[in-house]
């Protein structure tokens, strides 16, 4: 029978051509990777032997070699290709965390018990030709069992349409459409070819289908960190919702290494990720030998995530012997001055946590909430502390607190040393919400810069204060002015100072009765919007001032160009002066600070001995416990009349 092999001539490169893509893009680990790669090379054998025998039987009459050539080329062809279903369906069940579950001795057979039916075919083929004949006159036939293969592929591809259809939702819509076309496509081919048996078009279709599934599913460029060559977080990610989307049961092992962007500056990208790619490669040579199936992911900066399927084995005594493995790359790393400081968590699935938000959550948090000197917890051990709790339902808080305006205003009298009496106040937000009761500003402030709020909390903070300043008598009170903070995401919106003039209008505040503060984060990342933002603001009659001075790396040249009326002093260097080198610090920078004409704020005193001394250093103001806590805006106005007694600014 003559055939028409052209097609096949098409897919035998294309298949080569994915083959050796997925080994340059690395994508040969985990059990969808390799499953694929299996799949691709036995499609490649099939599309050969296809193209083989369509190549030699052209030539009828054949002689004896051609004849035992086309036979072997056949029967290799009928093995495998009904092993491409099959292994696609494997493939389908490692994509949906299902591949540990399915390789169980007991449902292997169930899964390749038609495939047995095939092998008895080919034996019984080899005396009967029930399956296929090759002649020397006729070459290549089909027999009347023929049917039986087309019947088996329908068995396979059946199983994984249903399984995708009942799978779906564990997948993107596209992603979804990319895995069932390699069904649709088989589909068609098959009955394109019953109708004409001479047009090889099967396997061209099938390769057309795989190289779709690579283009737009496997796509390791989405889910490989090429820095440690490790499957990243998205990837993890993606696990953790087929795990939470079927009934396995696992252990999710985190290590954290809670200095690691120290770490990474410190020794620079090369040396870095060459450490933290010995560590993976130490941990999953250490599950091999204790037979623990695992896959291991990578998440910037310095987080690898363990998935085992394995329940009972000692994860505890596992991460110590981790530990002790990595103890010599470590010692390497310590020895250029970069110390190390790992931690683990153990979290047992669905014991511990049911959801994948929370393991993820717990994953970031952990190393927060435990003892800093606890090498190891069981999330068990933190999912109800109340730390954990807020932290963990973090956007229905500040959801529920922009939504329900549920943030308040509290204000910290400021302390004039020369004038001795209170003269301004920092606004500082406070929230309460009616479920977890207070969240720290130093909670809650870090998760709203993450989620992309602090514009909506900022708004409201501007608005608050400008309506606070309107309605209180600040002559008659001996205050001058408000200081409130801005955020960098304020700092770089293009309206803002179009926004603070409209609400000095709104409330018919003088700008000399605002002063604007700006941490040194901002000001280090000082861009064209924030630098029009400061010009404009100041030329309509508004202050700035430098918030948290000693927490980062601010430059005196700099400092001294921009329009700054106040610098305020971190607690910190407050602190450090109780020690030799930390007063000398305080005193130095004191002094820089009155040569370029700054005024001095000294933020957290709490002591009446740290009152002296930065009194007498020449310091402004002065702000702290030791005069008050932040206090609600009523109990403020009632602390400032009974302190200032009447004065008038």
């Amino acid at each position: 029978m003559d055939r028409i092999v052209y097609l096949d001539m098409v897919a035998v490169p294309i298949y080569a051509i994915i083959l050796y893509a997925t080994f340059v893009r690395k994508m040969i680990s985990g059990p969808s990777n390799r499953v694929f790669t299996y799949l691709l090379c036995v499609s490649l054998i099939t599309a050969v032997c296809d193209l083989i025998t369509g190549l030699v039987s052209a030539n009828a009459p054949l002689s004896d070699y051609e004849v035992a050539v086309v036979y072997i080329c056949t029967t290799i062809y009928y093995l495998t290709h009904i092993l491409v279903p099959i292994l696609y369906l494997m493939f389908l069940f490692a994509e949906t965390r299902m591949w540990y579950q399915m390789t169980r001795r007991s449902k292997l057979l169930i899964i390749f018990s038609p495939y047995f039916v095939m092998v008895v075919l080919i034996i019984v083929n080899f005396f009967t030709g029930i399956l296929f004949t090759v002649s020397h006159d006729e070459g290549y036939k089909r027999g009347p069992a023929v049917y039986a293969f087309y019947v088996l592929a329908a068995l396979y591809s059946l199983w994984g349409v249903t399984y995708l259809v009942r799978r779906r939702k564990m997948f993107t819509r596209a992603k979804w459409i990319s895995l069932g076309s390699m069904y649709i496509m088989n589909a068609v081919a098959v009955i394109i070819q019953m109708i004409y048996p001479k047009l090889l078009i099967e396997m061209v279709m099938t390769a057309f289908a795989e190289l779709y599934v690579v283009l737009l599913v496997m796509r390791p460029e989405d889910y490989m960190d090429f820095g440690t060559g490790f499957p990243n977080f998205r990837a993890y990610k993606n696990e953790l919702m087929k795990i939470t989307s079927t009934d396995t049961r696992g252990t999710i092992l985190v290590l954290r290494f809670i200095n690691a962007r120290r770490m990474q500056r410190y020794l620079g990208d090369e040396k870095y990720y060459g450490f933290m790619r010995s560590a993976a490669l130490l941990i999953k040579d250490y599950c091999r030998r204790n037979g623990l199936v695992s896959d291991l992911y990578y998440e910037q900066p310095g987080r690898i995530y363990i998935i085992s399927d394995n329940y009972r084995f000692d994860f505890e005594k596992g991460a110590r012997e981790v530990y002790a493995a990595v103890v010599g790359e470590i010692t390497a790393i310590e020895s250029m001055g970069a110390k190390i400081i790992p931690r683990f968590c153990e979290i047992r699935y669905p014991d511990d946590i049911k959801d994948a938000g929370t393991i993820i959550n717990i994953g970031h948090q952990f190393h927060r909430i435990i003892p800093f000197d606890q090498f190891y917890t069981h999330a068990g051990e933190i999912i109800n502390s109340p730390v954990f709790r807020v932290k963990n339902n973090m956007d229905l808080i500040l959801n529920r607190a922009i939504t329900e305006k549920k943030f308040e205003m509290y204000y910290q009298p400021i302390y004039s040393v020369r004038e001795k009496r209170f003269v301004s106040a920092e606004a500082l937000i406070r929230l309460h919400d009616e479920e977890f009761g207070f969240v720290s500003p130093a909670v809650f402030i870090p998760a709203a810069e993450r989620r992309g709020l602090m514009v909506a909390i900022g708004d409201f903070v501007l608005d608050s204060v400008f309506r606070f300043i309107s309605e209180t008598d600040f002559r008659g009170l001996g205050l001058s002015y408000v200081e409130l903070n801005l955020s960098v995401a304020q700092c770089v919106q293009g309206d803002l100072a179009d926004k603070i003039l409209a609400l000095g209008k709104k409330y018919h505040v003088n700008p000399a009765r605002v002063n604007l503060e700006i941490t040194e984060t901002t000001y280090e990342n000082i861009g064209e919007t924030t630098d029009t933002n400061i010009r404009i603001l100041s030329e309509n009659g508004y202050s700035f001032s430098l918030d948290d001075y000693g927490t980062g790396y601010s430059n005196m040249q700099r400092i001294s160009k921009l329009p700054l009326k106040i610098i305020k002093i971190d607690k910190t260097l407050v602190d450090d002066m109780e020690n030799r080198s930390g007063m000398s610090v305080l005193r130095n920078t004191v002094s820089m600070m009155k040569d370029i004409r700054k005024e001095i704020v000294c933020e957290g005193v709490e002591t009446a001995e740290q009152l002296d001394v930065l009194t007498g250093l020449g310091v402004d103001f002065i702000q702290g416990y030791y005069f008050s806590k932040p206090l609600p805006a009523d109990s403020f106005v009632s602390f400032i009349k009974e302190r200032n007694s009447g004065q008038t600014a």
